[in-house]
């Protein structure tokens, strides 16, 4: 049975942001290949608007590498880009991803009001649900994850069987005052249009889809 915990356990030291880490990140996605040019759209103000929180596995950074690297990418139909967890490693928030869309086709989907919706993937945890139709519980257990169109702020829960609650912002842990949290993307989305170059983003920088 599905289960909230609002509860929040205190974090001592800075979340993933130190040199350090930072360092350790890059190191592993330049050994796989990813180039560092895939452009997110998370924490567009530069203030720290990129994290979401889960009992289980810490802190998640949906802008890991900041400005350019491989962070979550909302469009106006969908959310591709990777999640980076403390302790879990690697969510890739769609398929294409890592090219195995003809074969295992999953993603986060956007209603284009910032409704989202389907499912993400991680290795060590499985899937990860963004709306409780995913789960059928919505009579019992009423999840989700919201955009707010205006402002660009996330908020809600996901949930992923083997992992538990994801939230994506302290008011939701009513724990604002003293963890403050969120995630925050750009707004308006991002059009869905594709180039005449066949990039979706118009740029001709190719993002090469290799797992991290």
């Amino acid at each position: 049975m599905l289960r909230r915990d609002h509860g929040l356990h205190e974090f001592v030291g800075v979340r993933l942001r130190s040199i350090t880490h930072a360092s350790l990140i890059i190191l592993v996605l330049m050994v796989a290949g990813v180039p560092l040019s895939v452009a997110d759209t998370i924490d567009p103000n530069d203030d720290g608007s990129q994290y979401a929180w889960s009992e289980n596995a810490g802190w998640l950074n949906a802008e890991p590498l900041g400005d350019g690297g491989p962070g979550a990418r909302i469009w106006e139909t969908r959310i591709e880009g990777w999640v980076w967890a403390e302790n879990i490693g690697w969510i890739s928030l769609s398929c294409a991803n890592t090219a195995s869309c003809s074969t295992v086709n999953y993603g986060v989907t956007n209603d284009g009001a910032g409704n989202l919706g389907g499912f993400a993937w991680s290795e060590n945890a499985g899937w990860v649900s963004f709306a409780c139709e995913n789960t059928l519980s919505c009579g019992t257990v009423d999840y989700g994850v919201i955009v707010d169109s205006v402002t660009g702020e996330l908020s809600g829960w996901a949930w992923a069987e083997n992992l538990g609650w994801i939230s994506f912002s302290c008011v939701n842990t009513g724990s604002c005052g003293t963890v403050d949290y969120r995630v925050k993307t750009e707004v308006p989305f991002i059009d869905d249009g594709i180039f005449e170059d066949g990039f979706e983003s118009g740029n001709t920088i190719e993002w090469d889809s290799a797992v991290p």
